[in-house]
């Protein structure tokens, strides 16, 4: 073999090398996530006069919380995600938020139709704030005896 074949291929080694260190750099890194934090912070309110609610029960997918005396409760629940680190992520939200509470009508929907079945937590933040209207419930009619 010549010395300018050695050369050649030691060349090409070299750039090879150089590529395989300096491509992934530039490139980010794709990930997929078990489970991302999402933190949600709702706000329960009456229809009629818009006074926060006392003690209503929030509860996404399992986990449930109740408003203080401001109304607010704040959970956090964890989704899948995928993205580019440093550049995106998306989480694939699913299950339902759901208020109730005495007196009133019990509200409850999809978390994918209040948010969008895809939420970009990259660019959107780690934290969904939400107000819940609630109605109140007819009183039950007295019967006239």
């Amino acid at each position: 073999m010549s010395r300018r074949t050695i050369y050649g291929v030691v060349a090409v080694i070299i750039l090879l090398l150089m590529a395989a260190i300096v491509i992934p750099n530039f490139a980010r890194a794709r990930f997929t996530s078990s489970g991302e934090p999402l933190s949600f912070q709702v706000r329960v309110v009456a229809q009629d006069d818009s006074t926060p609610i006392q003690g209503a029960e929030v509860q996404i997918k399992a986990a449930k919380e109740f408003t203080g005396a401001d109304g607010y409760c704040r959970m956090v629940q964890a989704f899948p995600a995928t993205g580019f680190a440093g550049r995106s992520g998306r989480c694939s939200l699913y299950g339902t938020l759901r208020v109730a509470a005495p007196g009133f009508v019990t509200w409850e929907k999809d978390l994918a139709s209040l948010f969008g079945a895809s939420y970009d937590y990259f660019n959107r933040g780690t934290q969904i704030t939400h107000v819940v209207t609630l109605k109140r419930s007819e009183p039950p009619k007295k019967s006239a005896e």
